[in-house]
């Protein structure tokens, strides 16, 4: 009887041992599989959210592109802009006339454009003594004074690149660099050239950290911005110290709004279509036009417009 008891009690204590153990198996089975769902999910769930990341910044960076190459096409210093297209489908629609005095400027410039040369390059030198032309006018019938011809004519090529208002977005930085930067120089009382060159070494790193924030401040022109208009901007700023140690800081601030006013608008007769065509189409006339401009202002004597509203008063007694 006992031995009865015994056998029953270990067959019950083996069947809840063994079902235990297999309801255990089945359940490390389930689990197993429930561990591979969730793995499964979360990798699918963070192939998702990786994949929206990067469509994210592949948005973003389209979005950038577009905007840059859309600036680069307005860009009439840009040669593989649509500005520079614009000009070449004009030469190629409107052929000049056959070969006479009066036009084989226009056949020359043809035939460099086939041979390789880039046709906004022609337009810019052909409206570039233009540009001057104006400047000229402007100090000597006009009165305003600037940092004379040549700061403002190049600069206004530098403009017409990186756009007015990002090119006075970067003088500003430019200049607020350069001026941080000739105090804190001015301490060591080292040389004139090391001192320059400290502070061009300055004005490089404030345009470097510029470039890197532009990005971030939604300055994606700048981005696109050549090293060339950068150059004629610290060109600029250099200026406009020198003025600062010369005269009065308000007059040096007087001269750099001059002269940042000349070249703006130089820069937009430069970005004008208009005069663009003008230039490929009738450059004989444009050449002649500009030189009778430049001995009728050498001829201007007097009083020029900016004295005159000066000394009004007197000149009405």
């Amino acid at each position: 009887m006992k031995t009865r008891f015994l056998v029953l009690f270990i067959l019950i204590l083996g069947f809840y041992t063994v079902h235990p153990v297999g309801v255990s198996a089945q359940s490390l089975e389930d689990a197993t599989i429930e561990v591979v769902a969730d793995t499964a999910t979360e990798e699918a769930a963070t192939d998702s959210a990786d994949a929206t990341v990067s469509g994210s910044i592949a948005s973003r960076s389209a979005q950038a592109q577009e905007e840059i190459k859309e600036k680069i096409d307005k860009d009439i210093t840009e040669t593989k802009g649509e500005q520079t297209n614009k000009l070449v489908a004009y030469m190629d629609n409107n052929p000049p006339a056959p070969l006479s005095w009066n036009n084989f400027i226009q056949h020359a410039m043809r035939q460099a454009v086939s041979g390789g040369v880039q046709p906004n390059v022609l337009v810019l030198l052909l409206l570039f003594p233009l540009v001057v032309t104006m400047i000229a006018a402007s100090r000597h019938v006009v009165g305003l004074r600037g940092f004379g011809i040549y700061i403002p004519a190049v600069l206004s090529i530098g403009l017409a690149s990186t756009g007015v208002l990002e090119g006075l977005i970067l003088f500003l930085a430019i200049a607020a660099t350069a001026v941080l930067a000739k105090k804190a120089v001015q301490k060591t009382h080292l040389p004139y050239l090391p001192r320059t060159a400290l502070m061009l070494w300055t004005v490089s790193l404030g345009i470097f950290g510029l470039m890197i924030l532009a990005p971030y401040i939604n300055l994606v022109t700048l981005m696109s911005v050549s090293i060339f208009p950068i150059l004629i901007l610290v060109l600029l700023a250099e200026n406009f110290l020198d003025a600062q140690a010369r005269t009065k800081q308000s007059e040096a601030l007087m001269l750099t709004l001059e002269t940042l006013g000349l070249a703006v608008l130089a820069s937009f007769f430069l970005r004008w279509e208009t005069l663009q065509i003008f230039a490929l189409s009738e450059p004989e006339l444009l050449i002649v036009s500009v030189a009778f401009l430049n001995a009728l202002i050498g001829k201007f004597v007097g009083l020029r417009l900016s004295e005159r509203l000066r000394f009004r008063s007197i000149i009405e007694e």
